[in-house]
C-alpha cells in the first residue's frame, strides 16, 4: 500500500514525492525501495502487487525499475486502506485464484531485522492458509506510543499444538488470539497499555487468503465489494474508467474498523525483535539515525548545531543552517521551504499543511 500523503513528514514530503518515496532514514534507499528488497526474501517480484495514485506513478516506476509496470495499480484518488485491499484481492484471485495469500504491507515502515520478518511472514502465510484465518502483526511495544493503535492479546483463548499439530510450539508462542483493537489512545491510556504486558502495537501488516478476506469483507462491508465485484477484469480496456466511477463513490473506511475490529476468525502474531517503524514523523527520524555527542542528528553539508542537544537539522541544498541554544528542536530546509518545531510537536505537523490547504498555497504541497 503506497498511496499515502505523508502530510507529517512536510516540508520534505509533497504529493508528488511522499514519505514512502523519501530515503528520510538510508541515505540513497528509499522507504518503498527497502520494503520491495524485503519482500523479495519470500516472494517473487513478478507478485508484488503496488498500489498508489496516478500523481506518484512516475516517481515509483523510476525508482523500482525491476517491477513489472503493469503491477501498479493507481487509484483514482485516497479512499483508505478498506477499498485498497479488495481492489488488491480482486486483481490476485484473477490472476492466482482464490487461494492465494495475500500479504498486506504498507510502503514506508523500517524494519532492521530483516530475516526476522522474513520467517514471520512466512508464518503468517502458513497460518493464514491452513486455518483460513485474518492474520495481523503486533509489534512488542518499547514505550507508550500515542501515534499507533493498540491489539489486546486474549491470554485466555491461546491456540495449542494440539489444535495446530503442522506448527510447532516454538511457532506458535507468538501466535495470539485477539481481544480487541484499540484506537491511538492519549499518553496515560497507552502507559496502562505498555504496562499490562498484554497489548502490542498494531503495525497495519497483514496475511491471509483471498477468498478469506473477501468472505469477510462480504460480511461487514457489502457495500465496497458490491462496487469493487463491478470492475471488470484488468486488461480490459474499460477498467480504468470504471475504477474511476467506483471510486467516485465507494465508502472510505480502514481494514481494522471494518472488518479486523468485528472479524471473528483473527490471529496476532507477536513481532518482538523486528527493529520496527512506522516512520510516522520527523521525530522518529531522529530516534533512528546516528547521533554526535551532543545528540543531535545532522543530515547535510551545511549543517551546524552549536551549543545544542537533541536537535534534528536537514538542508537539502547549499545554504548554511545553523542553531544556536537550541533542545530538542527540528529544523528541515527544502530550499523553497523550512520547518522549525520541537521534536514533540512533530506529530502535529499535519495541521501545517491543512494549513496550506486552506490557504491554496498549492505550490508548498
Amino acid at each position: 500500500m503506497a498511496g499515502g500523503v505523508g502530510s507529517r513528514f512536510w516540508p520534505e514530503s509533497r504529493a508528488r514525492r511522499p514519505k514512502q518515496l523519501l530515503d528520510v532514514v538510508t541515505p540513497g534507499v528509499s522507504l518503498i525501495q527497502a520494503t520491495l528488497r524485503r519482500t523479495l526474501l519470500f516472494s517473487d517480484i513478478a507478485d508484488t502487487l503496488i498500489v498508489t495514485n496516478e500523481v506518484q506513478r512516475e516517481e515509483l516506476e523510476r525508482q523500482l525499475p525491476d517491477l513489472p509496470k503493469t503491477n501498479i495499480i493507481s487509484e483514482p484518488m485516497g479512499r483508505n486502506t478498506a477499498p485498497c485491499i479488495a481492489l488488491g484481492a480482486k486483481l490476485i484471485e484473477e490472476k492466482n485464484g482464490g487461494d492465494t495469500i495475500m500479504i498486506v504491507l504498507p510502503a514506508d515502515h523500517v524494519i532492521r531485522n530483516e530475516s526476522e520478518f522474513a520467517r514471520l511472514m512466512k508464518l503468517a502465510a502458513r497460518l493464514a492458509y491452513d486455518t483460513r484465518s485474518l492474520i495481523t502483526v503486533g509489534v512488542h511495544p518499547t514505550r507508550p506510543e500515542t501515534g499507533f493503535g493498540y491489539i489486546q492479546l486474549d491470554d485466555e483463548h491461546l491456540p495449542s499444538h494440539e489444535e495446530l499439530p503442522q506448527f510447532s510450539e516454538f511457532e506458535l508462542r507468538d501466535v495470539f488470539s485477539v481481544k480487541r483493537f484499540a484506537e491511538k489512545p492519549d499518553v496515560d491510556t497507552a502507559r496502562r497499555f505498555v504496562e499490562s504486558g498484554d497489548f502490542l502495537w498494531n503495525s497495519g501488516m497483514f496475511a491471509w487468503r483471498v477468498d478469506a478476506i473477501e468472505q469477510a469483507m462480504r460480511e461487514f462491508t457489502p457495500e465496497i465489494m458490491e462496487e469493487i465485484g463491478t470492475l471488470p477484469k484488468r486488461t480490459s480496456s474499460q477498467f480504468a474508467d470504471k475504477l474511476k466511477e467506483v471510486y467516485s463513490t465507494i465508502r472510505g473506511v480502514s481494514i481494522d474498523y471494518a472488518v479486523m475490529e468485528k472479524a471473528p476468525n483473527v490471529y496476532v502474531l507477536r513481532a518482538g525483535a523486528l527493529g520496527w517503524s512506522d516512520v510516522g514523523s520527523w521525530d522518529e527520524v531522529y530516534r533512528l539515525s546516528e547521533k554526535d555527542l551532543e545528540n543531535n542528528v545532522l543530515i547535510g553539508s551545511h549543517v551546524i548545531a552549536r551549543n545544542s542537544r537533541g536537535c534534528l537539522l536537514i538542508s537539502r541544498n547549499d545554504q548554511l543552517v545553523i542553531t544556536y541554544g537550541m533542545t530538542d528542536t527540528i529544523v528541515i530546509n527544502t530550499g523553497d521551504a523550512i520547518l522549525v518545531t520541537k521534536r514533540d510537536q512533530a506529530q502535529n505537523v499535519r495541521d501545517v499543511v491543512d494549513y496550506l490547504k486552506r490557504r491554496q498555497m498549492d505550490e508548498y504541497l
